[in-house]
């Protein structure tokens, strides 16, 4: 079931790409119905060989006819391209919008119409159809407006509708949190070398740990607690483990350091 005769892509960075290959691995849109924008002329030459997707020069010509707009670009630029596309979106069109730290009403605000917009916050696993998406729409968004854009969302990973004030607590949870489970896989890898392992032994095992933790998490359904005490035996090397991580307050670092994310999203919001 295809869901968009055109989609439209402003910037063609990693999550666009991303977003692009579901979308056609899914049969949701078709690769010649993707038209794709960008500065950097090299980055949307490579989407258009590896995808087949169009290539626009010009903007405005590709808003025209276009459905669904997707804005990819970073944060900074999002004024400056605002201003260049408002006076062509049609008012049936729908605005989705990946930018961290951009509000639906300030892009409301820059177009000056009564216009659909959507924003999304993904995540990086994107690029291997396993992201997290929260989705909120602003003042003129339906909910089949809506919904279509979650099926979208949905075909590199799951998706979840939310409210926008939520977003900064989930841009600190799952659009940082990537990161903070490579940044932990980086230290059992290097711990497992420093206590006498071969590296690249250090490393298979430090991967497939991280991978087949996050498998049981999702496919047995149990909460992480009941399945960390699962691992853990009386008097046994988890608890050893577990119980310095306590003594050391790993809980409270880890939410001092989300809400530090927390917060910087907000200082990045407009």
């Amino acid at each position: 079931m295809e869901i968009s005769k055109k989609l439209f892509f402003i910037g063609s960075g990693n999550m666009a790409s991303a977003i692009i290959s579901g979308l056609l691995e899914s049969n949701l849109v078709k690769s010649e119905n993707i038209v794709c924008n960008d500065a950097v002329k090299e980055k949307v030459a490579n989407l258009q060989r590896k995808y087949g997707i169009s290539i626009a020069e010009d903007k405005g010509e590709a808003i025209i006819g276009a459905d669904i707009i997707f804005l990819s670009v970073k944060p900074q630029n999002m004024p400056k391209v605002l201003d260049e596309i408002r006076h062509f979106i049609r008012s049936k069109a729908i605005i989705v919008s990946i930018a961290a730290g951009i509000t639906t009403r300030f892009i409301e605000e820059s177009i000056q119409k009564n216009i659909a917009v959507i924003r999304a916050m993904p995540n990086t696993p994107a690029l291997v159809r396993s992201g997290a998406t929260a989705l909120c729409k602003g003042r003129f968004v339906s909910d089949d407006q809506l919904q279509k854009a979650k099926s979208l969302f949905a075909s590199i990973g799951k998706a979840e509708i939310l409210d926008e004030k939520n977003f900064d607590i989930i841009t600190a949870l799952s659009g940082s949190g990537p990161a903070y489970i490579f940044y932990f896989c980086e230290l059992m890898q290097k711990a497992a070398e420093k206590l006498g392992l071969d590296k690249n032994i250090s490393k298979t095992f430090a991967v497939q740990t991280v991978y087949g933790a996050g498998k049981m998490l999702d496919i047995t359904n149990d909460p992480a607690e009941t399945l960390k005490e699962k691992v853990k035996s009386p008097n046994g090397t988890t608890e050893a483990a577990l119980k310095y991580f306590e003594s050391q307050k790993l809980q409270d670092i880890i939410y001092e350091a989300m809400n530090q994310a927390m917060e910087k999203s907000k200082a990045l919001s407009k």
